[in-house]
């Protein structure tokens, strides 16, 4: 037991019904070295309230602390990720 961290995105147009992965990533721009945190599909109006509860602060830093990472939402399933279709604003 421990302490759990909870990241949880609003996302919007998207296409109504397919499914999607929120994951980190190494870059914004693309599917690399992925860490996912929640599946979901989009509803009819191509948006979702996605939640992700668990060890996140671990996650992002498990690796490099000087390695960024970018929240990303990407096309398809944890199983087999697709392209990116959304990233996070870029600082």
């Amino acid at each position: 037991q421990g302490l759990v961290q909870v990241v949880q995105a609003a996302v919007g147009g998207l296409t109504p019904g397919q499914s999607y992965l929120l994951a980190l990533s190494a870059r914004a721009d693309s599917a690399v070295d992925v860490e996912p945190l929640a599946p979901f599909v989009a509803n009819a109006a191509g948006a979702a309230i996605v939640t992700a509860v668990g060890p996140v602060r671990q996650v992002v830093q498990a690796q490099s602390e000087s390695k960024r990472r970018y929240l990303v939402v990407l096309a398809g399933t944890a199983a087999h990720p697709g392209a990116v279709v959304q990233m996070q604003a870029r600082e």
